[in-house]
């Protein structure tokens, strides 16, 4: 029987562990019914309450009812009481339709105008305003700015051949982090919390990608190495950007203590970014070989792209912070899952065993014919997402769920409630990585929009090709070699901008 997991609705297990819970409600098909009757208006759409001058912020402050919860415990709360649509306003001009229908969701992805408008990361957009002239990045600029943005990155961040071209130094500090990691081992091959040094291969991984560089993560420990100074750093913009939607915006006003902290933090990142760039850029001349499959980022994003200077160190500093946390925590989710499941991990070694035979070098081939270590890492991202979800803002009148959204109104989609739920997933509760092979009759009679870990559309996640290449790579390099089991305690799950372990992840390392 699978190791078990606490989070807001029961436990996670294997197909073949203990059962699991009920979903809350059976929900009806509300598109379908909706469809038959004239939509109800936006100001019947229910809600928790909101107050004038201060709206809804006073229920995350001391003493309200959601203070110190996680958010998905305050949205089922608020599902039970309000249904699978409702709406919020955090402080007056910031307010929210909550939707957990994968219809609905579909809706805001294919009604999305031509430039999503996705309006998060308010305090660092207001960093980039104040001191940043007003450039903006991927996740925090609009309209025809984001447009242009995204146009120019593209090219080189999704082409398959430009991402495979990276994999040779991503097998390299793989092979550094497990080193390191076995070395750490205790006599009974544990290694006590695994979180800190899949923070470092990340952020090894995104300097190779970001600055052709290696930044001595597993060989320069000490607390004030730019290494560990960079991880830090980046973990404080992570954090701070959660905590703005539970405080009132007086960051507007003047340097509150955590604007003040985002500002040091974001000063870092830029310092390393700055310095590393340049030294990027001395490897190059500007009749290098570098196109959208060929070339480091860097050089290709100044010499054969329409960005700024400034816009493209924007870029790289959204990448780093971006990039770090969520390949760390889907790595650690992962292992964990597999650490819990041994059936399930022998699947994945044997599938490993059998695809590389006797080669020791890992190609983009290889990875391709893994189709079960994709399916495992797939239903990772359903079970225990990294990305709770995705935020919209409608660029026009919309219907969801039988009510009138108007244009303007920022959705938040919860893809982490959708998934858990046994209305769109069977034994939604277990791991079942079979329910995403392509021979799996289930994956093509449920609803596409079930679960999309990296969003839909144009504004869908761009790093989401390297963040699948370092994730597979370090895990065939593990699990080819050890057997992994997971001896720390019961899982909790911590929500900031993205869900991460809130507990130390024990692991032991059996050679094979």
């Amino acid at each position: 029987m699978g190791r078990q997991l606490k989070h807001a609705r029961g436990s996670v297990t294997a197909a073949n562990g203990s059962i699991a819970l009920e979903s809350l409600f059976q929900r009806p098909d509300t598109a379908s019914a909706n469809a038959l009757r004239q939509p109800r208006p936006y100001s019947e759409l229910p809600g928790p309450k909101a107050y004038p001058v201060i709206g809804g912020i006073i229920n995350y402050l001391p003493g309200g009812r959601f203070h110190k919860k996680q958010f998905m415990d305050i949205h089922r709360e608020c599902v039970e009481q309000y249904g699978p649509i409702y709406r919020e306003t955090f402080v007056p001009g910031i307010e929210f339709v909550h939707i957990s229908d994968p219809k609905d969701i579909e809706e805001v992805f294919r009604s999305d105008s031509q430039h999503p408008i996705r309006q998060a990361f308010f305090m660092l957009s207001h960093y980039n305003k104040k001191y940043n002239e007003n450039v903006q990045g991927l996740l925090t600029s609009q309209g025809d700015d984001w447009s242009k943005i995204r146009k120019n990155v593209q090219q080189k961040m999704l082409k398959p051949k430009a991402v495979a071209a990276y994999l040779p130094e991503h097998s390299i500090v793989a092979d550094e982090l497990w080193n390191h990691v076995m070395a750490l081992r205790n006599q009974e091959k544990e290694v006590d919390d695994l979180r800190p040094i899949l923070d470092r291969y990340a952020a090894e991984c995104v300097g190779v990608v970001c600055f052709s560089k290696r930044l001595g993560a597993f060989s320069d420990l000490s607390p004030e190495s730019d290494a560990q100074r960079f991880i830090q750093a980046v973990s404080v913009v992570m954090d701070i950007s959660q905590k703005e939607f539970k405080e009132l915006p007086w960051y507007r006003l003047f340097k509150t203590a955590s604007f003040r902290k985002l500002i040091e933090a974001q000063g870092f990142i830029r310092e390393i970014a700055v310095k590393y760039s340049r030294e990027a850029l001395e490897k190059f001349s500007q009749d290098s070989a570098i196109d959208g499959e060929h070339g480091d980022l860097i050089p290709y994003l100044l010499s054969k792209t329409a960005l700024s200077e400034r816009e493209v160190l924007t870029i790289i500093c959204e990448f780093i912070f971006a990039g770090v946390d969520t390949t760390s925590h889907h790595l650690s989710f992962v292992l964990y899952l597999l650490g819990t499941h041994p059936e399930i991990q022998q699947r994945v070694y044997q599938e490993i065993k059998t695809t590389l035979g006797d080669s020791k070098e890992i190609t983009e081939s290889h990875i391709g014919k893994m189709s079960y270590l994709k399916a495992v890492t797939r239903e990772t991202h359903r079970l225990l997402p990294v990305a709770p979800g995705n935020i919209r803002t409608s660029s026009k009148d919309i219907v969801l769920s039988g009510y009138t959204i108007p244009a303007g109104v920022q959705i938040a989609m919860h893809h982490d409630f959708i998934s858990t739920e046994d209305a769109y997933f069977d034994n939604a509760e277990q791991f079942i990585p079979d329910r995403w092979l392509r021979s799996n009759q289930a994956r093509k009679d449920r609803h596409p929009f079930a679960s999309v870990p990296f969003g839909f559309g144009p504004r869908a996640c761009i790093g989401r090709r390297f963040a699948e290449q370092e994730g597979h790579i370090a895990l065939i390099k593990v699990l080819r070699d050890y057997r992994v089991e997971y001896t720390g305690g019961e899982l909790q799950k911590e929500c900031s901008i993205t869900y991460s372990p809130g507990n130390k992840m024990t692991f032991r390392f059996h050679e094979r």
